[in-house]
């Protein structure tokens, strides 16, 4: 196993004892930033949303949550609710008991980790493209819905499966939005360069959607200049 896996596991170990301990902090939505309008299809509804970045602030953190104060870049796992603007407390747990609705596992929050490691940092940035914006949070809902270890880069598409995703008005996404897509899918089981140490955790919440945030090393990606994607969609009637 490499040093990078060896460090990650470790990392996984302490947020799920820190789950374990009902580790919580408050978590606030501040606004959008880059990012698309894209139509999904999701658990038998289409509806359009927005993939693009978002702002949250967290404070009063207890355990693990309280290295996360300030405010952050999160991703979206969470496809049933919407952020909330009103301060709601949320769990800290491992990535792989996210979203509340139904735990999408280890395998799958090691895909993630594993894209969040490729992107090293670039999908959160205030000065990123919308495309690449878009991408990043496209491909996290595709394999929270659709990967399969056993097959593996092979079970994700955003044409087919439980999830799928097309422009608002049905039509194909451009070639720059795929080809950052299929580069986040392809980065699922490397070891890539720059941002192998990554480790993230989960904010869970029964009443508003669930985010990702990296763990943080001193000084590192808890900055208002960050920007974050997730879905700012309507719940689904």
């Amino acid at each position: 196993m490499r040093t990078s896996r060896i460090i990650i596991a470790a990392v996984g170990i302490a947020a799920a004892a820190g789950a374990a301990q009902a580790d919580t902090i408050d978590v606030r939505y501040l606004g959008a930033g880059r990012g698309s309008s894209v139509r999904i299809t999701h658990a038998g509804g289409t509806q359009n949303v927005f993939a693009g970045q978002l702002r949250h602030t967290l404070t009063n953190g207890t355990g693990l949550g309280a290295t996360l104060h300030g405010t952050w870049v999160t991703f979206c796992t969470d496809l049933n609710q919407r952020v909330s603007s009103t301060t709601r407390t949320f769990d800290v747990v491992s990535v792989a008991q996210l979203p509340n609705w139904g735990a999408m596992g280890v395998a799958r929050a090691n895909a993630i980790r594993d894209m969040y490691a490729f992107a090293n940092g670039s999908q959160l940035l205030s000065t990123a493209s919308n495309n690449l914006a878009a991408a990043f949070q496209l491909a996290v809902w595709e394999v929270v819905t659709d990967f399969n270890p056993s097959v593996g880069v092979a079970s994700l598409s955003l044409a087919s499966g439980g999830f799928r995703a097309t422009k608002t008005d049905g039509s194909a996404f451009s070639s720059t939005l795929m080809n950052h897509v299929n580069s986040f899918f392809n980065s699922i089981g490397s070891s890539p360069s720059g941002g192998g140490n990554v480790n993230i955790l989960g904010l869970r919440s029964g009443t508003a959607q669930d985010q990702i945030v990296p763990i943080p090393a001193p000084g590192a990606f808890a900055l208002t200049s960050l920007g974050c994607i997730c879905l700012a969609g309507r719940r689904r009637r």
